[in-house]
This record gives C-alpha cells, sequence and structure tokens, in this order.
C-alpha cells in the first residue's frame, strides 16, 4: 500500500509528453472522430499533456480517458486557461471521481467548512483571483491547522472521505492541504452527482474560525 501510495504520487511528475501522445494514439485507434475533434486542434499535445498532468497530482485517474476527452472537446469553445479548464474537466468528471473515494451506491463522507470560514476563503481567493496562494501566510496556517484537527480521527481510522468547499476555492484548498494532506481528496459542490448522497461527518469552523482574521481584513492582506 505504501509502494502504491508513492507511485500514485508522482504520477503526475512522471507523466509527459510521450505518455501524452500515447494516449491519444489509444483514443485515435478506438475513438477516431474523439481523438480528431480533440488534438492537434484545439488542443496542442502540451494542452492536453498539461491537462492530464494537473488531474494525476490530485490523483483523478486518467484510466477512462475517453470521458476527459469528451469533456475537454465540449469546452473547447469557451476559451478557458489551463486552471479554468482543469476545474470545468473536474466537474464534469464528478461522478468518476466520487467513485474513486466510495462506491457508486454508498453515501459520500464529507468534510466541510462552516458557513463564515467559507465567505473567509471565497474573499481571500477572489481578492487574488490569479494567485497560485491566495491565502495570507498566518491565515493559511490556522486553515491547515483547522483542518487537520477536523479530519485526524477519520485518518486515524482509516476511513475515505473527501473535503468539500466551493468552487471558487476548491484549487486554493486543494493546494494549500497538498503537502499535508495528500491523500485526502478535495472536490467542490459542482462536481458531486446530484443523485450522490453526502454524509457530512465533521465541519471546519466555529472556535477555528474565530482564530482567523475576520473577513473584513482579507483586503488589506
Amino acid at each position: 500500500t505504501h509502494l502504491n501510495n508513492i507511485v500514485a504520487g508522482s504520477a503526475a511528475e512522471l507523466f509527459g509528453l510521450d505518455e501524452a501522445q500515447a494516449l491519444l494514439a489509444a483514443l485515435k485507434e478506438a475513438f477516431p472522430q474523439l481523438a480528431q475533434g480533440l488534438s492537434p486542434q484545439p488542443y496542442s499535445l502540451a494542452a492536453v499533456t498539461a491537462l492530464c498532468r494537473a488531474l494525476l497530482a490530485e490523483r483523478v485517474p486518467l484510466k477512462d480517458f475517453r470521458r476527459v476527452a469528451e469533456a475537454m472537446v465540449d469546452l473547447a469553445s469557451h476559451d478557458l486557461d489551463t486552471a479554468g479548464l482543469v476545474e470545468a474537466v473536474r466537474q464534469r468528471l464528478g461522478a468518476l471521481i466520487t467513485q474513486t473515494i466510495v462506491p457508486m451506491r454508498m453515501p459520500l463522507p464529507a468534510v466541510t467548512f462552516d458557513g463564515e470560514l467559507e465567505a473567509l476563503l471565497t474573499q481571500a481567493v477572489r481578492a487574488g483571483p490569479n494567485a497560485v496562494w491566495p491565502f495570507e501566510p498566518e491565515l493559511a496556517n490556522r486553515i491547515i491547522g483547522a483542518v487537520g484537527d477536523a479530519v485526524q480521527p477519520m485518518l486515524m481510522a482509516a476511513r475515505s472521505f473527501a473535503i468539500i468547499t466551493s468552487p471558487v476555492c476548491r484549487a486554493a484548498i486543494a493546494r494549500l492541504l497538498r503537502a499535508q494532506l495528500a491523500d485526502v481528496p478535495v472536490l467542490s459542490f459542482l462536481e458531486i452527482p446530484e443523485t450522490k448522497a453526502v454524509d457530512v461527518i465533521a465541519v471546519v469552523g466555529g472556535h477555528h474560525a474565530a482564530a482567523l482574521p475576520d473577513a473584513s481584513q482579507i483586503g488589506d492582506q
């Protein structure tokens, strides 16, 4: 299991242009029209590689690359940058992503943020929409600590669960937590299928939120 985790954690680093080309070649053989609509136009090989690496970095499997390709083709006219494309593709792969966490018929155990903290995080991201790290260091450290405390019982019990947040915050929260909680998936509300039951097992907030800067201070950070 430890070895599998190491390999899974390194998948994004190991994935390059050759691996992307192999995926495209297999897609062309099985679904030629779809492959023709995907690359080299409207997506270059480099763009396909970047999208796949971003998915692998968060342990989204590429075994059903057809669905990834279909999502990319559907989104081609939206003129999205790489980050926006990743989030939009993830939303279309929501059922696949949740199935990597729990079986289809089981509720998804979820850790969420309370309304006050969610609003604080959203405001921080919107204040720096193009920032890789939109959270001020003190705020970031407190978020990591609060989330770590909330999820520790599930980690100790080896329970599968996901952290769920807003689409605005999802990518930033995932990057923030990756170093300490690499195995914990971070999903947005829009990635959860409408038919998927959600079981909220913990809420990050309350006294944790009280220790964080209030929302009015974010614009001054």
